[in-house]
């Protein structure tokens, strides 16, 4: 028997009793067509804690990644001044940049084969220097980090790789990236309230953010600044981390994307041909250009969505899924990070929630 909607209510209700998060927010379509939306649970674990709401907005950790430093250079690329084919080099001749990062295509950072390990505590240093020194200290520190293997078929998913990039979207466009995402992308869109650094509300009003944790740098606010450690350092944008969001404004970005990639967009903003390159994974490699495709086996999207998928997850708890084959849209935005940054529950709960997605829209067909 199909599932209904009801048991979607039901699927994420569970997080909250199984302790995944304290609030939750999912927004399901069919290419553009809404089907569903819902929010459920507490911006935080507190006994005074306001509801979470379709307006909850979420830090949307890694998921920066494709909604801002790609899809700026997706834009880049549409308006003539990017060459994908490029090396880093030669779009940053800059004397900060060493000789082994300036050979790194820019196709080998977005698809994360660059060589350059996941992650370092760069904020340690960064939080070191006087603050009028900290603007592109982290991509400056970035660069100076070994590479781990040499460039290539290897796979490693790299936050250095996005920090990198950002330097790029803003020597290319000349203005910072949240700049360069607010006007080109976001505001055409209609899109008011995703972006980095979010206004932080009034000393009386109710906050709206859903709580994350202070994580390895004791002292921060649980809502409203950005968790993770780098990206906070940096002023609170960077490549890999730093959005905001709440889930309606995710979801219509992704639909978007779909739109574009099937030539159904009434926007100029992305155009068909430059979508589909970066959504299409070159060479049969694993990733799409700055998107991730769903893992052969245990995929956070589940059994039903297809392999022609793209999406992201964040470190938060939160991630976004586009079947291209089946035109399905999925936002999933948790603060799973606010019951512990080690609580793992959600890789059970994700892919429960999209598989009884797709059971309600009457996809049942298994892809893993």
């Amino acid at each position: 028997m199909p599932a209904t909607w009801k048991q979607v209510d039901a699927v994420l209700n569970s997080g909250l009793t199984a302790g995944v998060c304290s609030a939750a927010v999912l927004v399901v379509g069919r290419g553009a067509d809404l089907e569903y939306a819902a929010a459920v649970g507490r911006l935080h674990a507190g006994p005074d804690s306001p509801p979470a709401t379709l307006a909850t907005v979420f830090d949307l950790a890694s998921v920066t990644k494709p909604l801002a430093t790609t899809l700026a250079l997706l834009v880049l690329r549409q308006q003539g001044r990017l060459n994908l084919g490029a090396t880093l080099g030669e779009v940053l001749p800059v004397a900060w940049l060493p000789p082994d990062k300036g050979m790194l295509p820019l196709v080998a950072l977005l698809t994360h084969r660059s060589g350059l390990p996941a992650w370092r505590p760069l904020y340690e240093k960064v939080l070191a220097m006087p603050e009028a020194e900290r603007g592109g200290a982290l991509e400056r520190l970035a660069a100076t980090v070994p590479l781990e293997h040499t460039p290539g078929p290897l796979t490693i998913y790299s936050d250095l790789g996005f920090m990198l990039l950002k330097a790029v979207v803003e020597t290319v466009s000349q203005e910072p990236l949240e700049t360069f995402c607010r006007r080109e992308i976001y505001e055409p869109l209609g899109l008011t309230t995703l972006g980095f650094r979010p206004r932080p509300a009034a000393p009386d009003a109710p906050s709206h953010y859903a709580a994350t944790e202070e994580g390895l740098i004791p002292g921060r606010s649980v809502q409203g600044e950005v968790h993770d450690e780098n990206a906070w350092s940096a002023g609170g944008v960077a490549g890999h981390a730093g959005l905001f969001g709440t889930g309606p404004e995710v979801w219509r970005l992704a639909v978007q994307v779909w739109q574009a990639y099937r030539g159904r967009s009434e926007s100029t903003i992305f155009t068909p041909q430059v979508v589909a390159q970066f959504l299409t994974p070159p060479l049969g490699l694993p990733r799409a250009l700055g998107f991730d495709r769903p893992a052969p086996r245990e995929a956070s999207c589940g059994r039903f969505f297809s392999p022609q998928s793209v999406g992201h997850l964040g470190f938060t708890g939160v991630s976004f899924w586009i079947d291209l084959a089946q035109d399905v849209i999925v936002v999933l935005l948790t603060n799973r990070v606010h019951l512990g940054r080690e609580n793992e529950t959600i890789k059970a709960f994700r892919p429960m929630v999209h598989e009884t997605v797709c059971q309600a829209l009457g996809l049942n067909r298994s892809y893993r």
